[in-house]
């Protein structure tokens, strides 16, 4: 039963209810319950239809079922076989004939067992063979949807989340839902599905935290990470983990938590992930032990990453991480030395990231000269901060994105002691001509603190 158990967990990674697994098998949703509980056993052939669907081996499919050494039913591929109470009944010599209305009733047992087949049977073969109505899904598909994923990444770092999510959003829940429902063509369009789909969702999650919705984007992160666990994919596991749920941890104020999570992503990564991943990763590290004021772990952390970043190359990463560059680094080690209190250090970082992330990354740009205004600001010099301000600004409006908004809204928050230099007054003029949202938010955090 602890075996059988693997089945639902693997469904769920997939993404499927069982309701829609029953669809995809042609069963009745009474019969995925029965195969999860252990009640009874597909067919050989529904067997290796779910490796397809669930996007695993048929080895490891197989296990499930029949143990980690069984390689799968008897040689005679027969019926399926139910649970140990129904498998006692002797077998058949001859077709039965009436029965005599003295024999007993069989035993309830036997004729729910026998009901159950003849359901399972029933719904098999009613209507068309899936192989007559389904297409399988080739690399050729796959490649497509790539390309639609490579688009909404560029128009999210452009132009933010709140122009696009809803594009996203609907294509995952329509024909990226339809490239799971139907079979792969071999394992390895199937891997490279799931690859994808792991895709689509950290983009989806990513548009949540940019669009103000952190628990909806804890869930397209967890989905993500559960389809890496069922493919074997340890790396991007590892970056998930880190880059996105310890960062959404350290986003919503809790840097323990994003402490140990990164932690768990480091010592998973090991060495087998690419430089650029571990790069990333110990990069979040960094900035949890930043966030904590631990100064000489954050400080080797973040040499440790630049170490690591000087050993890749982009031509050999994943394509999931050939954004993180030397300009992302020193954003990371920026946003380190500003929480550890050191305003000049962040500054040098700064401008090392804002000439380096290039002029298509309209957000990070603007999260950046937001960051240099807020150093100039705790360095005391106003029209540093203003100037440096400007220009948040002037790349936040450019974008959909809530938190430019945010990091320009806390940037004049912070200002309100200055409210009467001419200056800072013609800063938040400027912010409610061109980005009113922020000056609306600023004045929310004002009168909270």
């Amino acid at each position: 039963m602890r075996q059988r158990g693997r089945l639902a967990a693997l469904r769920r990674a997939a993404g499927h209810t069982q309701e829609q697994l029953a669809h995809l098998m042609s069963v009745d949703r009474s019969t995925i319950h029965r195969w999860e509980s252990g009640a009874s056993t597909p067919r050989p052939w529904q067997i290796d239809k779910l490796a397809v669907l669930l996007e695993i081996p048929q080895r490891e499919m197989r296990s499930v079922f029949f143990g980690d050494s069984a390689t799968g039913p008897a040689p005679d591929g027969g019926a399926e076989r139910t649970a140990p109470a129904a498998t006692h009944a002797a077998p058949l010599t001859a077709l039965p004939g009436p029965r005599d209305s003295r024999e007993p009733d069989p035993a309830p047992g036997r004729l729910a067992a026998v009901d159950a087949l003849i359901g399972d049977w029933a719904a098999v073969n009613a209507g068309p063979s899936p192989a007559a109505t389904s297409l399988w899904v080739t690399g050729e598909e796959i490649a497509v949807a790539e390309g639609m994923l490579g688009m909404f990444r560029q128009l999210d770092h452009t132009h933010g989340a709140r122009h696009h999510w809803r594009q996203v959003s609907s294509y995952i829940d329509n024909e990226l839902d339809a490239l799971l429902r139907r079979p792969a063509a071999d394992e390895h369009v199937a891997r490279q599905r799931a690859q994808l789909t792991v895709g689509f969702c950290e983009l989806a999650g990513y548009q949540a935290v940019d669009t103000g919705n952190p628990d909806r984007a804890q869930d397209y992160y967890q989905r993500a990470l559960t389809l890496t666990t069922a493919t074997n994919d340890q790396a991007y596991g590892a970056y998930l983990v880190a880059v996105n749920l310890a960062h959404l941890a350290l986003h919503r104020g809790h840097p323990q938590t994003a402490l140990r999570w990164a932690a768990s992503a480091h010592a998973a990564a090991g060495t087998t992930a690419s430089p650029s991943t571990r790069a990333a990763i110990t990069a979040v590290l960094a900035r949890a032990n930043a966030r904590l004021l631990r100064e000489h772990e954050a400080t080797a952390l973040i040499l440790e990453a630049e170490q690591l970043l000087n050993t890749a190359d982009p031509h050999d990463e994943p394509p999931w991480i050939r954004y993180f560059t030397h300009a992302y680094l020193a954003d990371e080690a920026a946003h380190c030395l500003h929480d550890l209190g050191r305003a000049p250090a962040a500054r040098t970082q700064l401008t090392d990231a804002l000439h380096g992330v290039g002029a298509d990354r309209v957000r990070r740009r603007a999260i950046d000269a937001a960051l240099l205004a807020a150093t100039w600001l705790r360095s005391s010099d106003l029209d540093q901060a203003v100037a440096a301000g400007r220009d948040a600004v002037a790349f936040a409006a450019r974008t959909g994105s809530g938190r430019c908004v945010e990091r320009v809204a806390g940037l004049l928050a912070d200002m309100r002691h200055h409210g009467d230099y001419a200056p800072v007054r013609d800063l938040r003029d400027f912010v409610r001509a061109v980005l009113p949202e922020a000056d609306t938010l600023a004045v929310t955090m004002t009168s909270d603190s």
